[in-house]
């Protein structure tokens, strides 16, 4: 312990320690008190400032981190408030959907209290252009078949070509084999609007063999005349697009454009509803 105190380390010490007490206190005796405090902030002012800097560093980060944080939590209840926001409007928009597709056939129900009805989804359909060629998925089980016809947006699409218990083909009147009895709404003349397969992919049917000063013309809306056992009197088929004449047969063709092709696209066609029974139509 006695070597400590002879050593030059502890001769520092004390020389400092003396300096330290001794200095301001004469410096104070001797009016040079504002020496002394010069000297001070000459030594604190920068540790100072340094150590304000730090704690305004660290505050701002800690501002920073938890702005951070309520902005992301802000930025979440955002976007599950913008997401329940867009299923609503999803839903709106499904339901008025829905409220159309029901209302046109509670009109056409209002007008034909015969009419019994089965909803169907199209479950798969041709590929083209124009479908011709619907997958139902109501079968027997569901009261369907066989050449029912079958509508879209109330107009006419075609027929129960194919049934089995809980699914069902419908084809639509522009196939080929297709042919429905129709009148001219505007002036009752008659034909039969037959598919054509060279006409099918520009979704277009035909009338043929009118006669050649039969009274239709462009326009004019064509609707089912009820002649046969597929389709009930009065449902709307199309237009009439264009009219050809034929000199050498002496007669007209008229080409009819499908409501249900006209008013959207067949592949966007994704309900049917089925007429199940109606009331044949009698001549008066």
């Amino acid at each position: 312990m006695r070597s400590f105190f002879k050593t030059k380390f502890f001769y520092v010490i004390t020389a400092l320690t003396v300096i330290a007490v001794v200095f301001p206190t004469v410096m104070c005796a001797t009016g040079h008190t504002s020496f002394f405090r010069n000297a001070v902030n000459f030594i604190i002012t920068p540790l100072s400032d340094l150590a304000h800097d730090a704690v305004d560093s660290i505050d701002g980060y800690a501002r920073y981190v938890y702005n951070f944080d309520r902005l992301v939590e802000e930025n979440k209840a955002l976007k599950a408030e913008n997401d329940t926001l867009k299923e609503e409007v999803y839903k709106s928009r499904e339901l008025e959907e829905q409220y159309e597709w029901i209302s046109e056939y509670l009109e056409l129900k209002m007008q034909n209290t015969s009419y019994k009805f089965v909803a169907a989804d199209v479950c798969g359909s041709e590929s083209g252009n124009y479908s011709s060629v619907f997958m139902l998925d109501v079968g027997t089980a569901d009261g369907v078949e066989k050449n029912m016809p079958v509508l879209s947006g109330g107009v006419v699409l075609g027929y129960i070509a194919e049934v089995g218990v809980n699914w069902s083909r419908a084809t639509s009147i522009l196939e080929s084999s297709s042919s429905v009895g129709v009148f001219n709404e505007r002036s009752g003349v008659t034909g039969v609007l037959e598919g054509e397969y060279s006409l099918s992919s520009e979704g277009i049917c035909r009338i043929n063999y009118l006669e050649e000063n039969a009274d239709i013309k462009v326009g004019d809306r064509i609707l089912t005349s009820g002649y046969g056992s597929v389709y009930p009197r009065g449902l709307v088929v199309g237009y009439v697009e264009r009219i050809e004449d034929n000199e050498f047969s002496r007669t007209v063709t008229a080409y009819v454009r499908p409501e249900a092709f006209n008013i959207s696209d067949a592949d966007k066609i994704s309900k049917v509803m089925v007429i199940t029974e109606y009331e044949s139509y009698t001549e008066q």
